[in-house]
């Protein structure tokens, strides 16, 4: 009778755990510069990885090996981490310490391939998580270009309140740049997921919880003038920080905003359709990405297939540059209308993947 008893209570304590059990988002963190010549290869073997893992977000730090126009001061401290010599391109997941590791305690590892990454995602995968985090009532002022929200979540289950912080970083899509790669010196190179601007303290901001675990942050934020706004996303990720030891700076959930900062903008003004204004599209044919750029800044992008059916619809904030995500539309050809201050045009583009 005890037996069966014991069972029960496993079972009960197996069932209370398992609904604190919350779905995990994972952060893939990769070190890369405009000076690294393997870092394109190193992006595309990510990429790879990641396009079967699509519960992961991507930051690139332009940190590891010297630094660049992107480079911020909270991606170079971040490189404490290898605990050795930096080097790119590089990368870590949750900045976790995992069964097999590059060196004895360093979540940093050298970028391989795709196989090992996926791997590494699968394990992590598997580990319990209790903790959530959610970016609410997200709103973006054009004007003073200042963004406002409440990150909020609960942290259950065995944690240690005085390594628990918070970190928000800004990330910028589409920045054209050179970059070094094995062959030449790209000169257009679009650069993806780069980590802009720490919004908290370089090593996170101490999260306070009370004793459910419940936490709430309120975010006021000015955008710095070198980013634009309409390529912007926030990522908040929840972690430990242990400065003293490599092993206790893991990250236990991460969220980032849906779309960029300007889908959540207050005055977007009324459109009107006016002369038509110079424009440019590259690549054009594109497979994953297009750059849309133009004389005047862009209020609006629509993209339609030739039988009609609305692809993108876009209200985009105040820039004269803008990125067109292609990777789930089929080869052929597309209808490009894009309005600015200047006027609207319609462009054909072509997907050839």
């Amino acid at each position: 009778m005890r037996k069966k008893t014991n069972l029960f209570l496993l079972l009960c304590l197996s069932n209370f755990w398992a609904g604190a059990q919350v779905q995990r988002t994972s952060v893939l963190e990769e070190f890369s510069t405009a000076n690294c010549q393997y870092c394109p290869e190193g992006y595309e073997i990510i990429k790879k990885a990641l396009s079967s893992h699509p519960n992961t977000i991507w930051l690139v730090h332009h940190a590891g090996f010297f630094t660049d126009d992107i480079t911020i001061p909270a991606s170079e401290r971040l490189t404490f981490l290898y605990g050795t010599n930096a080097f790119a391109p590089a990368y870590m997941i949750d900045r976790t310490v995992q069964s097999e590791t590059y060196t004895d305690y360093s979540p940093v590892w050298p970028i391989s391939d795709s196989a090992t990454i996926s791997a590494q995602l699968d394990e992590l995968a598997a580990i319990p998580c209790f903790t959530t985090v959610a970016i609410n009532n997200l709103n973006y002022d054009i004007a003073t270009r200042t963004v406002s929200a409440t990150i909020q979540g609960q942290i259950s289950g065995d944690f240690d309140a005085n390594l628990i912080r918070l970190t928000i970083y800004l990330i910028e899509d589409s920045i054209i740049m050179p970059q070094a790669s094995t062959t030449r010196t790209i000169q257009n190179y679009v650069h993806m997921h780069a980590v802009r601007d720490c919004v908290t303290n370089i090593f996170g901001d101490t999260l306070v919880t009370d004793s459910d675990g419940v936490y709430s942050y309120n975010l006021e934020y000015t955008v710095p003038q070198k980013a634009i706004a309409s390529h912007c996303r926030l990522v908040a990720i929840v972690h430990n920080y242990k400065a003293t030891n490599l092993t206790l700076n893991n990250i236990l959930n991460a969220t980032s905003t849906d779309g960029y900062l300007c889908a959540n903008s207050a005055g977007i003004e009324n459109y009107h359709k006016m002369e038509k204004p110079g424009i440019s599209i590259f690549p054009n044919p594109a497979s994953e990405y297009a750059i849309v750029e133009t004389d005047g800044d862009i209020r609006r992008i629509t993209v339609s297939s030739l039988n009609g059916k609305i692809m993108l619809y876009d209200e985009v904030c105040s820039s004269p540059i803008d990125h067109i995500d292609t990777r789930h539309w089929t080869n052929g050809i597309y209808l490009l209308s894009i309005t600015t201050d200047n006027g609207t045009t319609t462009q054909k583009m072509i997907i050839n993947k």
